[in-house]
């Protein structure tokens, strides 16, 4: 009887062995290949209009040309707030959240200037 429950306790064990190797085995994720991807960005000679807030918007050009966001619609302060809080939570933009009023009023007041040229 001892024999048969030694045995059996050595099967169990080597099941579970096997069982757990394969499980993780199963979990392991696939190999990725990683490669390079060059991205041309289209180019402006826009700059940012000197004021308050100035050396803040120019943090936007680590993703966005100064033209790009100089065309924009018009938009209402509220709605310059929520673009520039979506780009830092969404995009990871490097802007502080006490920097945030700053760009919002600048951003605002650049806009409304662009619109009446």
């Amino acid at each position: 009887m001892k024999r048969k429950l030694a045995f059996d306790v050595a099967a169990l064990l080597l099941a579970l062995v096997v069982s757990g190797s394969s499980a993780h085995e199963a979990a392991r994720p696939a190999p990725i290949t990683i490669h390079s991807v060059s991205v041309n960005l289209p180019s402006s000679a826009a700059t940012f209009p000197p004021g308050p807030g100035s050396d803040i918007a120019a943090k936007c050009l680590i993703c966005h040309s100064a033209g790009m966001v100089l065309r924009q619609p018009a938009l209402s302060q509220a709605a310059w707030k929520a673009e520039i809080n979506k780009m830092r939570t969404v995009y990871g933009a490097p802007i502080d959240e006490t920097e945030v009023d700053t760009l919002t009023v600048y951003m605002t007041k650049v806009n409304a200037d662009q619109q009446s040229h």
